[in-house]
């Protein structure tokens, strides 16, 4: 599992996450587009996934599961009745669900939905949580969301979160550098290598 990060300052969300991959015993880090752990989805939803790579990849796979509502907004309603239900049914498709004794289904990844100003997090049970702040999930995500509300508030988002992401670095074999960043606003992504 990975670390994601996501921070929201002047009405935008800035998302950061490294690129390693542990296949096995085998570590690589994936420069590929295609495989970041941050999305842009065609409506500019950014959608980041930590946990799972399968859950990641069939997911991005089928990114139109992650809709707007008829608003072009993104809504705890929307995401509870529109986009957790598909992606229900699509992990079950494909047996990526989890089920113990009659418990209701789990995914072993939690996810980040950033649109605009509005941060979401689906829970690996499926919970909604909406953040006004910033957020971290995966690997060591308690620890670094304790150095991102102890950074300084008035410098740069992006560098508070490689921050965040150099500490856990160095405490977790699952975080490494290169680095993906990504904002709402601009879209654009940016690689921080060393």
């Amino acid at each position: 599992m990975s670390i994601l990060i996501a921070y929201k300052k002047d009405n935008t969300i800035f998302m950061g996450t490294d690129t390693r991959l542990i296949i096995n015993e085998r570590k690589t880090n994936k420069l590929c587009k295609c495989d970041y752990k941050i999305q842009k989805m065609d409506n500019e939803m950014l959608v980041g996934i930590a946990g799972d790579r399968i859950v990641r990849q069939t997911c991005f796979a089928f990114s139109e599961i992650f809709t707007l509502d008829k608003n072009n907004n993104l809504t705890r309603k929307h995401i509870f009745t529109q986009i957790i239900p598909k992606l229900i049914e699509l992990l079950t498709e494909h047996e990526l669900l989890s089920s113990k004794n009659n418990q209701p289904p789990k995914i072993n990844a939690e996810i980040l939905l950033a649109y605009k100003s509005e941060l979401f997090e689906i829970c690996s049970n499926f919970t909604i949580c909406k953040y006004e702040d910033y957020q971290a999930v995966g690997n060591i995500s308690n620890y670094v969301q304790f150095i991102l509300a102890n950074t300084n508030k008035n410098h740069d988002v992006n560098q508070r979160i490689i921050k965040a992401l150099d500490i856990a670095s160095k405490h977790s074999q699952h975080v490494s550098r290169p680095y993906v960043l990504i904002d709402t606003k601009n879209q654009d992504y940016k690689l921080i290598e060393e």
